[in-house]
Order: C-alpha cells, then structure tokens, then sequence
C-alpha cells in the first residue's frame, strides 16, 4: 500500500498452512485455513520501508535481477510479482533504461526457461506480467532484447506457438505490441537517416506469428473466453499496426490487408466470421524479407502537396494507450478474467521518498520470497490489483478508443474495437504503400462483398463508421490519375476491364455514401463522411460516367446546409465548393443550378424561414413568385444596386423572372439571415465557407448566376464592413420591427449577429476579386459572354466608390501626413460596428494583424483589370490608382509591398499608366522596392522572392515603353530613366536569383534578360556595369545548357534571343558572342526536350546581319541541318506533339542563314549541303506549306538572295553545286516538285 507520506508499506498477513503439492490449474477458490503457527515474527508484523525515495527503489530493482535470484529458480514467480509491484508503483519517476535492459533480459530469460514445464503456467504468467510492465516503460531496447523477446527463437514467439494457456498468450501478444512501440521522435530520426528500427528478422518472426494467431479459427468457449480472444486479436492488429508504421520496407501488405480485412466485420449481424478467414493449422514459412511495399521516399511522403491544408494528412504513428501519454494519472480498467484493454491497470502511484536497502536486508526478501506465493493464495487481496491486464500502447487521432456504445468492458466494446483495430492497420497499409500501388487494394476491400461500405452503413460503433471512412479516404487522395480511368459505358467483352470494375464500384460508393448521411447521427461521423464525400467529387472525372451521380450527392448534401451543428454545415458548405469546381464541367451540373432554384425573397434582409424538410424532396418555386419578384427589384432599387440597364431590360421583358438559385439562397442564409432557427448559432467557418461556395460560383458559373450579382454585390458590401444584415445603415429602414428590437439589444447576444473582421472581410474581398476575374475573362468571350462592356463598367465603378474606398482614403491619408507609421502596420479606419462579439483587450491585440490581411485583400483586388476597362475609367480615377499603387509599393510593411508591386506587375503595360505622369515614378518605386525584396534574402521567405522576381521580370520587359514619358518630363538627353546605380542593383539581384530555387530562377533568368538587353552600348561600356553585363550573360549561359528545370532553360534561351536582337548592342564585337551561339546551337542539335531547342533556334534566328554571326556561321549551318535530321527521331514520345513546330523553326532558320550567304560561304557549304539534300528537300518544302503567311518572309529573301548570287559571273564548281541544291531548298513548292 502507498501511503500519502509517500512510504511503501507491505503488509504480510497469517498465513495458515498449505497442503503438500500444488494444483496444476486454479481451482477459483481459496485453499481451506489449517491451524498452522505463524511463521515468525518478521512476516507477523507489518514490514515498512519508510523515507522510500526513488532512487533507492531503483536500487531495490536492481538487486532482484542481478543475482539475488536466478531465472531458473523455484523463485522467480515470486520476483516477478514483486518485479510488477514496484514497477507499476514508481510514480512519475522511471527506471534509468540500463536498469530497465536488466529487467528484460532477466525476466526473457526466465521466460526461456520456464515456458518448456508443463506445470508452470503460473509462473509464466507472472513473468508475463512484470515484462509488459517493463517494456511499457522502456521507450527502446537494444538489438540483442529484440531478438531474445521476438527473433525467431524468441521467448514471446515460442509462448505463442506453444500450447499455452490463452491468457498467457494474450499477455505473450500484449508484451509484442508494447515491445513494438517506439516515440514517435524515434521514427522521425530513423525516417531522416534511413535507419531500419528494428531488425530485419524480428519484423519477420513478429509478423509470421501474428498472422497465424489471426487465422486462427475461433477458440471453444471452454478453452478461451470470447472477451480473452477479443483483447489477443486487438493486441495482434496493433501490433501490425506498429510494424506497418515503423518498418514499411520489410513487412507485406497484402498479406497483412487479407489477414485483417475478416475482422473489419467480425461481429456485425449477417457476417460469419469462420466464412472470411482462410484458417491455418500452422505457423506459415517465414516471410521474406523482399520490400511489399514502395520503398520509393516520394511514394512514402506523407505531406499532400496538391490538396488544401484543411485535407492534409496525419503522419501515422506507432500506437500506445492515452493513458501512457505524459505521465497523467490513469484511470482503472475493470478486469476481464485477469486481463484489460484499453487503459493501464493500477492507479497512479505517488513518487517513492526513499527505499532503506541495507545488506541484511537480502536475506530477508530472499526469506520473503519463500513466503510471497503462500499469503498470495491465502490473502487475494494483496495482489488482487496487480492481476489487471497491462495494457497495450494505442493512441493518436486515429487510433483511439473513442466508442459511445457502452461502458466497462462489455463484449460488443471489445468488438468494436477489434473491428477498429484492423481498420487502423489496413488504412496504414495503404498510407505507406503510396498512391502508385494503394489501389491494388480497391477490389478486395471496396468490390468484394462484404466491402468497407458494409461497415460504413452497418457498423452500431460510430468510431469503426469513422474508422471506415478514413480508408476510403486514404484511398481518395491524391487518386484523380486512377479514377479518371473509370468508365460506365463500355461494350461487351469477355472480361471485366479495371474502368468498368472502377466505375461500377464508385457508382455503388456514391449510393452509399448518400445513405449514410441519411442514417448517420452521430456529429463526428457526419464530418467524416462528408469529407469522404469531397474528396470522391475532387477525384472523379464525372464525364466518363453515366448522369445522375451528382444529383443524389447534391440533394442530400444541401439539407446539411441548415445542421444545427455548424461544424456539420461549414463541411457541407465545403462539399458544395468542391461540387461547383469539378472540371472538366459536365451538363448535369448545369443542369442542377438551373432546376434547383426558390423564388428571391421578398426582402434582401428577411429571408423567409425554411426549416430542412423531414422528406428529402426538391424546393420548387412557390405560389408567391410575382410577388417575391416584385419585392427584390424594389429592395435593389432601394440599395441602387441595379443599374439603368437592367431596369429598362426588367421593365421591357416582364416575362423573364430573375430567379436566385437555390444554392446562393443557402448562402445568404448562412451569412445575412439574424434569427432564422435553422442557422442559430452561426459560427465563423459557415460564413467562410459561404463566402467560398458563392466565389466558386461566380468564377465557374457566372452565366448561370450572372442575374444575381446585385445580391452578391450586396453580401460583398455587408461582408466586407463586417456588420451584419439589420445593422446596415442603408437597410435600416428595411428592415422589420422584429429585428429592430433585436438592434436595440431586446433578448438578443450579439456575438451570434457579429462575423469575424479579421477573417470575413479577407474573404469577402476574395470574393469581389473572384467575380471580377471571372467578369474579365467571360468579357474576353466577345459575342458569346453574359455580361456586356457597360456593365463591366458599372461593376468597376461600383467597386472603386464602394468597397475600394477605405484603401483610397487610408492612401491619401498617409501620403498626406507624408510619413508612415513606424512597425508596417496599415492604420485602416473600419467603419464603426458593435464589438461586444469579442473581448476588447483580445481586438486591440489582433487588430494589427487583422488590418493588415485586410488591406493586403483589398488591394489585391485591383489586380483583375483589363487595359480595356482600365483605359474607360477617365484620368482621374487613374491617377487615383496610380497614387494608391505607388503608397503600397513604397510601404514599410512587406506584404503591402508586394501587393502593390504585383498590382503594376499587371498593370505596367497598360496605355493608361504609361502616358500617366505618375507612371514613371511609380515604375520606378517598383523596380527599387522589388530589388530591395530580392536583396534581403535570408530574412525573407520563398513566397516573397517568388513575387518579387515574378513582378521585376514583369516590370523590367516595358522598360522601353516609358523611355518617352520620361523624356516628355522635360528631363535631358544625359539622364536616364534608370540611374547606372540602378542598372547595377538590378543585375545583381537578378544574377542572385538565377541561382535561387527552382521556382524562382525562371523569373530571374527573364529579369537578367531584360535588363541586359534594355542596355546601350555606352551603358554597357561603363566600368561598373561592364562586369555585370559579362556575368550576366555567363549566368544566362549557365542556365540555358545545364539544370533539369526546363522552364529556367526556355527562359534563358529566350533571354539570350532578346539580346541578340535587341540591336542595343553590337553583337559583333561582343566577347562572348561566339560562346552564346556556340551554346544555342548544342541545344538546336540535339537537346532532349523539343521545346528548348525551338527557343534555341529561334534566338539564332534572331540575328540581323552576316558579321553577327562571324566564324560560327558554319557551325550553325552544321547544327541546323544535323537537328533538322534528328528533329524525327523522338526518345520521348510526349515531345511528338512539338515535332512539327521544331522542324519548321529549323526550316525558317535555314532560310535565314541563307538570307547572309555569301559566295565564300556557299563553297565552303557545298559538301555540308550534299550530305543532307535528300533529308532536307522534302522537309523544307513541307513546312513552306504548313507556315502561316506571316512567317515565310524568311523564305522569299532566301530565294532572292541565293538566285541573285546564280547571276553572278566567274562561279567555282563548288560555290555553283551549294547554290543550285539551295536553290531547290529555298524555291516555293509546286505540287508538282512537292509529290
């Protein structure tokens, strides 16, 4: 007993005498009392070790097991009961790990032995028991401990293959599960140094012997209970569990997945559980240490880099009981015939003060020994709260034993969590093997009867429904290359092919899913499985399918819409999202948006109050429509959010009813409906998720909902001021009397009324830039778009006098007071609200921050002209732009910077900006606030330098066209627009990042490029900038020949072209000419990818004269007709779509050199032009017919210039033979010359 004063206390009680022998099995009863004496003074009275302390425990420990007692003594069975007793009374402190081998070892030793005797089931027992408590404390064991406990010699392995007791093999698979758990700080640096964790041949031993436990047939009643058998086959799944998680590269999945899948169904009404199993009567071979699963990294990599950060995965981790999480206190388990699951068995102990282990001490625990085993069966209760089953480890998100069906240990709890157990292994099966294989694995377990589905809909424990869903789940992800080969369609055959098997099955999957929103009641379940629901419709390719999938999902999915759960709304929010994203688009979701759809409310303010139906029908329009139509023209009008237009189209064409679809109706809903009793309670994240179903809307269905954007225009204006509906200043007097009662704070909270600013505003702006982005691009359509020129206009007038207003003002303020605040902090004026939603101290505290993102949104806005509509808005809204872009870019804040350098990296170009007599300052600002980013390198992130480079690549190609404001601004002919301090930053900082990561160097190679070849002689003379100029183009170089990102290669040519052609420069006389065409024509002859070498070409293309090319306008004769000749031999065949373009810009390329041939050239051609006449005849002819008119300049200057040297006089053989044979090359094709 433990006492407060932290002391131990063992009480040894009479024992009276016991009869000779020992029975070989329990009889259940204690032995009848004998008048036997006592058996002395010491064992009479009441033994106490005061002062424990833990060290000295420690110390008692290590006595036990280092000679005191040998493991092959009569004693043992008593060591270990005291070995377990210390072991689960320690407290908070834990054995040093030498002291806990020691124990181990002991305790497989005297396992070794003592498992051979007949008799000794006891003992067994009892060291079974005090090695779970050892290897539950030790976080990692030496080698030679794995293979004592679980080689293929190992004691735990021979308990299990022996006819032991099931209890002991219970305890036998306990000792496995808790020997193969390791912290998950351990995976993680085995998983960085590629370090195995355990050996090769345990990992083959444990898993031989587990897999045949669990195919084992069901033991009789007499021999095992059902509850014993339950916690032996939970421990076996987690411990393939652990081993699946630890050791990926030396287990087998399939092996594992057939031997788990039975129990995914065991005890669920109608599945035979002798029916699924292949039985074994002996142990399998040993299993083969060759990988069964993908020993690729990339395949292993447990982060989603394609998905959103709300769906990425958990890493797994080895499982372990919560309670042996940190050390807190534990709660008891009730006992099932000696044996527990799920938590640790004994209570907390408190920590030992001190332990007197004196010498004469031995003698007494020797002589205690001898007596231990006696008082035991005398006296119950002494070890009675030992006998508690020492749990094995199984925690994490996944893999707790969460279930609501019931309390204590009761059989339909151990079979749920049986039934979870194998779940969690499958599900890591999968995880690991990566998504090139996971799908070897769909037939068995979604097309074989009974499948994941049945346990889905069947299943009475929510945690097993939830447990289901996650392996379907990982099954989903990142599955869109497999599921797109799914087809419904398909001819007859003699064979099932895997589309048909594929599309019958995610046909059944998408029944079943949908039943099961029906059924489901459970909140977490529900969550679970309209996540499945989401991911299924972001990987399949609804074109390949048959209709009527997406009906049935989105009829059950919207009613979800009003749950009064509002983490079970904001999820079906999110389904819709991923429903209005599906692409390629296919009919039946238009279908959707225009039959599902409720007549407009009658006030914008007031929707009416729609409770979800208890039968699942359509919402059809009602009996009211004229009038509900009638009423939300008047409420528009009264927000003048209709425009002069749309009145005089409504009043001319009655007839046509705007309608508002049902899904933008669920929406408003969500975000401007005060009391509505379905959305009570309305949380943050329905509202995002809103503002996110209502963008997915407007950017890929705007012809659809193009009718209701004076509603959407209306949310982005309540949204966007973070104030709700009724507390509008302009629908104040919309709105009824009801809720000015609640206005004035009669009976009503208002942190239910009050969204987020921080969050909703962000988004509402999110959304503003949504619908203009999709208003720009359905503009770009011409006839055929929805929304005509003047309507844009209008938008864009409505978003500058309306939400742009704060950042116009806040602008003009600053750039007023002529300073900033000091911090990067905007010092944006919100409009006044009510703030009782939140603690104010928390508001001042995040205000900042809050501001901040809020500005960044607003601007961000502002990247979605077009020069068209950006040219209609008058010069002084433009001015107003131009002011507002340059206050961002030059702010303090580095967000607002780079917001205002990607607004002019768009708008840099247009007409209006540049003839503005700002736009040069403006330009300027940009390129020194954009190389000040890209110059603090270490104190920025990726995201900052990839904008930056994107913005100066972009700013830095029109240096040209503001060389004229800046001349008009009455500057002189000796200043230029960039200063050479300038011009040195920025090829620094461009050098810089052509050596940065991989998504940034593309940028850096197009900025190099463009400021090289913006340069004029004089300015590339000058002793600064000469150097730059060298490296520069030593960088481009670089780039262009060498690295495996072929985007950077392709710029980089590109780059090259433009200074070859810029005509700034005299290439002739440049140093390192002859390196750049050298290196363009290496890439023409030969380079793998086709799109490269098209680029190549056509930077030598680019040269103007025959001295540009100098000494190497042989070589590119040479590399010319060599690539031309290879152009067909493809290696890879996804380049054959870029064959034909290459072959024609070889030809133009051709027909260019020939343009500056001269007759010294043309002999030294002629042998060159004979080997390759035939090959290049019919190709030349070829792509002279399929050239579009505009690029066969090329060729009639060649054929005027080689038959203007035919008429020269005094021709050698060799000049007149490569003249002819360029003569048929260069002439225009006849069909007559062609066939």
């Amino acid at each position: 007993m433990i006492t407060n004063n932290k002391s131990i206390v063992c009480r040894v009680h009479r024992s009276p005498s016991q009869p000779t022998g020992r029975p070989s099995q329990p009889t259940g009863r204690p032995l009848p009392r004998t008048g036997r004496p006592p058996l002395g003074p010491i064992v009479k009275a009441q033994v106490t070790i005061a002062a424990a302390a833990a060290g000295q425990i420690h110390s008692l420990v290590e006595h036990c097991v280092s000679g005191i007692v040998s493991p092959k003594s009569a004693l043992v069975r008593q060591t270990s009961q005291l070995l377990a007793s210390l072991l689960r009374r320690q407290g908070s402190t834990s054995l040093p790990s030498l002291i806990l081998d020691k124990i181990i070892a002991w305790l497989s030793s005297a396992l070794h032995y003592h498992e051979r005797d007949v008799d000794g089931w006891q003992t067994v027992h009892q060291i079974l028991r005090a090695l779970a408590d050892a290897l539950r404390d030790a976080p990692d064991h030496a080698e030679e401990i794995y293979l004592s406990l679980a080689g293929s010699k190992g004691s735990l392995i021979y308990t299990l293959e022996s006819g032991s007791s099931c209890r002991n093999r219970a305890l036998a698979m306990q000792c496995l599960h808790l020997l193969t758990y390791v912290t998950p700080e351990v995976v993680a640096e085995a998983r960085q140094h590629n370090e195995e964790i355990f050996p090769a041949a345990v990992v083959s031993s444990i898993q031989r012997i587990v897999i045949y436990v669990l195919k084992q047939p069901l033991p009789s009643p007499d021999v095992c209970s059902h509850k014993l058998y339950l916690h032996l086959v939970a421990s076996a799944l987690s411990v393939l569990y652990n081993l699946v998680v630890c050791a990926p590269n030396d287990v087998l999945g399939n092996i594992i997945v057939s031997a788990c899948r039975p129990f995914v169904f065991y005890g669920l009404p109608g599945f035979a559980h002798n029916e699924l199993v292949k039985h074994t009567t002996s142990p399998e071979v040993d299993i083969p240490l060759s990988s069964g699963m993908d020993s690729d990294s990339s395949s292993r990599n447990y982060t989603n880099r394609n998905r959103r950060k709300r769906l990425r995965r958990k890493r797994a981790q080895p499982s372990r009981s919560t309670s042996d999480c940190e050390g807190r206190p534990c709660p008891l388990v009730a006992a099932v015939d000696g044996l527990g699951l799920g938590l640790r068995g004994p209570p907390p102990a408190t920590a030992l003060a001190s332990v007197s282990l004196k010498p004469h001490l031995v003698d007494f625990i020797i002589f205690l020994f001898s007596h231990l085993a006696l008082e035991a069966e005398h006296s119950p209760e002494l070890f009675s709260q030992d006998e508690s089953f020492v749990e094995a480890r199984v925690s994490g998100s996944e893999t707790d034993f969460s279930d609501f069906d019931g309390g204590g240990e009761k059989e339909t709890t151990l079979m749920a969590r049986t039934r979870q157990c194998s779940l969690q292994a499958i599900n890591a099966v999968i995880d690991k093997v990566g998504k090139q294989h996971k799908f070897s694995y769909w037939p068995p377990l979604m097309c074989q009867t009974p499948s994941l589905m049945t346990s889905v809909l069947k299943d009475p424990s929510p945690s097993v429904r939830m447990a289901s869903l996650q392996v379907i789940n990982t099954f989903l992800l990142d599955s869109s290359q497999v599921l797109t080969l799914a087809v419904e369609n398909e001819g007859k055959s003699s064979y099932t092919t895997l589309g048909h098997q594929l599309g019958t099955s995610l046909r059944e999957l998408h029944r079943c899913l949908a039943l099961a929103l029906l059924s489901e009641k459970f909140p977490g379940a529900l969550v679970r499985t309209l996540k499945t629901i989401e991911l299924l419709v972001e990987n399949v390719n609804y074109s390949n399918l048959k209709p009527g999938l997406l009906t049935k999902l989105v009829t059950h999915v919207k009613y979800f819409m009003r749950y009064k759960e509002a983490v079970v709304r904001a999820n079906a929010f999110s389904v819709m999202v991923s429903v209005l994203m599906i692409k390629p688009q296919v009919a039946e979701l238009q279908h959707l948006l225009i039959r599902f759809q409720t007549p407009a409310p009658p006030t914008l303010t007031c929707p009416p109050e729609v409770l979800p139906p208890p039968v699942m029908e359509e919402e059809l329009p009602g009996q009211e429509e004229d009038e509900a139509e009638t009423n939300l023209k008047s409420e528009m009008e009264k927000m003048n959010l209709l425009s002069e237009d749309e009145e005089e189209k409504t009043e001319d064409n009655a007839q046509d009813k705007s309608m508002v679809s049902w899904l933008i109706q669920r929406c408003v809903d969500s975000l401007l409906t005060p009391d509505h009793e379905a959305v009570r309670g309305i949380f943050i994240q329905v509202q995002l998720q809103s503002l996110k179903v209502l963008s997915a809307l407007v950017s890929e269905h705007l012809n659809i909902i193009h009718q209701s954007l004076p509603l959407i225009q209306h949310v982005i204006t309540v949204c966007s001021e973070a104030v709700r509906e009724p507390f509008h200043p302009k629908m104040t007097d919309l709105a009824p009397d009801s809720h000015k009662k609640f206005e004035a704070g009669e009976g009503f909270d208002p942190a239910f009324m009050s969204p987020d600013p921080g969050v909703v505003v962000e988004h509402a702006y999110i959304l503003l830039g949504s619908l203009l982005g999709a208003v720009k691009a359905d503009l770009d359509k011409g006839a055929n778009s929805c929304v005509s020129v003047s309507q844009v206009q209008q938008l864009w007038l409505w978003v500058l006098q309306g939400p742009l207003q704060i950042l116009f003002k806040q602008a003009a303020a600053e750039q007023s007071r002529g300073s900033m605040e000091k911090g990067g902090a905007p010092a944006v004026d919100p409009p006044k609200q009510d703030v009782n939603w939140r603690n104010r101290d928390a508001l001042l505290l995040e205000s900042l921050e809050d501001r901040l993102k809020q500005t960044v949104a607003i601007a961000t806005v502002l990247t979605h002209f077009s020069p068209s509509i950006f040219e209609s808005l008058g010069e002084e809204c433009i001015t107003l732009i131009i002011k507002t872009v340059k206050w961002l870019v030059t702010h303090e804040d580095p967000d607002l910077r780079l917001a205002g350098a990607r607004i002019m990296a768009i708008i840099v170009s247009f007409p209006g900006v540049v003839g503005n007599s700002g736009g040069v300052s403006l330009l300027q600002a940009t390129v020194m606030t954009t190389c000040d980013l890209l110059t603090q390198r270490e104190n920025n992130v990726n995201r900052y330098r990839l904008l930056a480079s994107w913005a100066l690549a972009n700013v830095s190609s029109v240096f040209e066209l503001y060389v004229d404001s800046w001349k008009c601004q009455e500057h002189g002919s000796g200043n230029e627009i960039l200063s050479p301090m300038l011009i040195v930053q920025l090829l620094e900082v461009g050098i810089r990042a052509c050596k940065d990561k991989d998504k940034i160097k593309p940028h850096g190679v197009r900025c190099v490029g463009n400021i090289t070849s913006f340069l004029r002689a004089e300015q590339a003379a000058d002793p600064t900038i000469a150097p730059l100029v060298s490296k520069a183009i030593d960088t481009l170089v670089l780039c262009s020949s060498t690295g495996s990102n072929m985007k950077t290669r392709w710029n980089a040519c590109r780059a090259l072209g433009n200074i070859l052609s810029s005509g700034r420069l005299p290439i002739a006389d440049m140093p390192w000419r002859s390196q750049v065409l050298t290196t363009l024509g290496n890439l023409v002859e030969s380079f793998k990818n086709y799109k490269v070498r098209i680029q190549a070409c056509s930077a030598i293309c680019s040269l103007r004269s025959r001295e540009e090319f100098g000494s190497e306008y042989y070589g590119i004769w040479r590399v010319l007709l060599h690539g031309l000749d290879n152009a067909q031999n493809i290696i890879d065949y996804q380049e054959i779509r870029h064959r034909d373009e290459l072959i024609n810009q070889i030809c133009e390329g051709i027909c260019q050199l020939s343009t500056h041939l001269t007759l010294e050239d043309a002999g030294s051609l002629c042998e060159l032009l004979q080997l390759h006449q035939d090959m290049a005849t019919p190709l030349l002819k070829k792509a002279y017919l399929s050239l579009p008119p505009e690029r066969t300049g090329h060729a009639l200057k060649a054929q005027s210039r080689v038959e203007e040297l035919l008429s020269y006089d005094a021709l050698t053989e060799s000049q007149q033979l490569a003249l002819i044979i360029l003569n048929s090359l260069t002439a225009a094709p006849t069909t007559t010359n062609f066939t």
